[in-house]
């Protein structure tokens, strides 16, 4: 158990890296505020955290031939951006991102630009920032890895059934956005759907009474209950330019 939830920690720290450099590279781009960005509702998006697994579990004996390691985390990462934005595209008939504006873009899904970022993060997490990362978390008893991993693994869980619940409830006309980021209108509609179904969260846990016996599961329930709400308020911040 302490290995699995060893690794999961690994994919949720680096989903929360990843949401923050996809915000903070939509700010510089746009010079726009958003918070608008993943197709969950927490700060977090999992094809980073996908991608940063593959680099650190493949990858690591190339860590001293910088040129191969590059290479192969641009090519690893896009193959797995196209093949998410493809899956994501058939199940919701929405593209979540799009480069077709961008040059040397395959469908608008990837891009030469997207590529070489890759290629520099695998480099600077493969090389440097994961040892420091794999050395303070093995620092610590591992109950707490456990424990830690497994209360924020109910967060994803949670957060996936809720977001996938409210989307797929959405009416949005998937034709407009077939060939555009449609992130940011999603987050919308899921803003002023959240209090709708907010009943359908909670629902979750009296289908399942015996986890009151939980106090870590007690606290996690009051902990979502409140950050739902704060996501409400949240999402619904538009742009005020």
């Amino acid at each position: 158990m302490y290995d699995l939830m060893y690794w999961f920690l690994i994919f949720f720290i680096y989903s929360i890296i990843g949401y923050i450099i996809e915000v903070t590279s939509c700010i510089i781009v746009t010079k726009k505020f958003t918070m608008s960005r993943g197709y969950l509702l927490g700060p977090y998006i999992p094809v980073f955290g996908f991608g940063a697994l593959i680099m650190v579990t493949l990858l690591s004996k190339y860590k001293d031939d910088i040129f191969v390691l590059f290479v192969l985390s641009s090519f690893l990462c896009s193959a797995v951006e196209y093949f998410t934005s493809l899956l994501m595209e058939k199940i919701f008939k929405l593209r979540w991102w799009d480069y077709s504006k961008s040059k040397f873009n395959i469908n608008g899904r990837i891009c030469l630009r997207n590529g070489f970022l890759f290629g520099v993060g695998g480099v600077v997490i493969v090389r440097y920032f994961h040892p420091i990362l794999n050395d303070f978390l093995v620092s610590f008893d591992p109950s707490i890895i456990v424990i830690v991993g497994w209360v924020f693994a109910s967060v994803i869980i949670i957060d996936t059934i809720v977001s996938t619940f409210v989307i797929s409830k959405l009416k949005i006309n998937t034709n407009k956005y077939l060939n555009t980021d449609a992130t940011a209108v999603v987050k919308e509609q899921v803003a002023e759907s959240l209090s709708k179904y907010r009943v359908f969260y909670k629902r979750l846990f009296k289908a399942y009474p015996h986890i009151k016996l939980n106090a870590n599961i007690i606290k996690l329930r009051e902990f979502m209950d409140e950050q739902l709400g704060k996501t409400i308020k949240l999402v619904k911040i538009k742009d005020k330019r």
